[in-house]
Parts: C-alpha cells; structure tokens; sequence
C-alpha cells in the first residue's frame, strides 16, 4: 500500500476525529484562552480553533506509537509499518468520534 495514501488517511480520520469528536467540550475554554487577538472571539472562531486543537492533538498523539516504533526497531525511515501504527492510532483515537457521529 501507498505510504502517502497512508498519511493521508491519517490526516483524514484526525480531521473528522477534530469536528466530531465528544472532547470538543474539553477544547473549547482552552481554545477560547489560545486564540490569537486577531480573530474575533465569536462562537464560530472558537469552535474553528477547538476543533483545530483537537485534530492536531489527535494526529500528534497518534504518531508517539509509530515514532516509537521507529526508534527501537532501528528500520529508518519510511517505513510503511510506523505508517500502519500511526494509522491504527488515529483510528483508536477517533473511536469516540465515531460512536458519537453513528449513535
């Protein structure tokens, strides 16, 4: 498989993960606090930002399994194994999302 078909879908489920996902509650003040002064502190803005902070946690928390696999194996890089377990931490992370969107 295609690693950048891989990265892609990382990046996908990180974003439906961000606008789906039950956390958003949690994001929202810290997000409200974060916002640059430039943005006007509307309720669109700070759920824009929330959502944001949360597919951006999601896609780094996701990669700590697969950079750690990296470095231990000692394969280098571009390994489509660390790609795999960086998708399979996406998708444990998005489960909430995903119950939350079906259900």
């Amino acid at each position: 498989m295609d690693r950048n078909l891989l990265v892609f879908a990382v990046v996908g489920i990180s974003i439906l993960n961000g606008l789906f996902s039950p956390f958003l509650a949690i994001a929202v003040p810290v997000a409200a606090v974060l916002m640059p002064e430039v943005f006007p502190r509307s309720v669109g803005w700070v759920l824009f930002f929330s959502s944001l902070l949360v597919a951006s946690a999601t896609l780094l928390i996701s990669g700590v399994p697969a950079a750690l696999y990296e470095r231990l194996t000692e394969r280098g890089q571009g390994s489509t194994a660390a790609t795999l377990i960086w998708l399979a931490g996406a998708a444990l992370l998005a489960l909430p999302a995903l119950r939350h969107l079906l259900g």
